[in-house]
């Protein structure tokens, strides 16, 4: 009897567990990401900061070629771009999910911080080249 008790026990313990596995693994969403063309211009720091979290990225001409920035569990976030080679050049940034814009704005110095960007199930950022 207590055999099978502590297997039933040790089932559920494995079924909260698996369950809470998927949960967190199913949370994480691919970012991609639209950057102006090769070169410097495609040369960014992208850092999303959510409560305690930090991820930060570069990209470059792999990131140019892949579309793909990283991956983020999904949440909300203050996002900061940084381009250390454009203090004069503007340029839009817009994050999207599901087709929709969630946040946008203009670079006018070398960073813009976005607040409160929504990183949902399809995450999608576009840098325009600067003017």
């Amino acid at each position: 009897m207590k055999k099978q008790q502590m297997m039933k026990g040790l089932v559920i313990l494995g079924l909260i567990l698996l369950g809470s596995f998927k949960s967190s693994y199913a949370q994480d969403v691919e970012v991609r990401v639209n950057l102006p063309y090769s070169g410097n211009f495609n040369e960014w720091i992208i850092t999303f900061t959510g409560g305690s979290d930090t991820y930060t990225f570069e990209t470059n001409d792999e990131t140019f070629e892949s579309g793909v920035l990283g991956v983020l569990p999904k949440g909300t976030y203050t996002v900061n771009f940084d381009s250390p080679y454009f203090s004069h050049e503007n340029f839009d940034i817009l994050v999207y999910d599901g087709g929709n814009i969630v946040r946008q704005g203009i670079s006018s110095s070398t960073d813009l911080t976005l607040r409160s960007v929504v990183i949902g199930d399809d995450p999608y950022i576009q840098i325009d080249e600067g003017y």
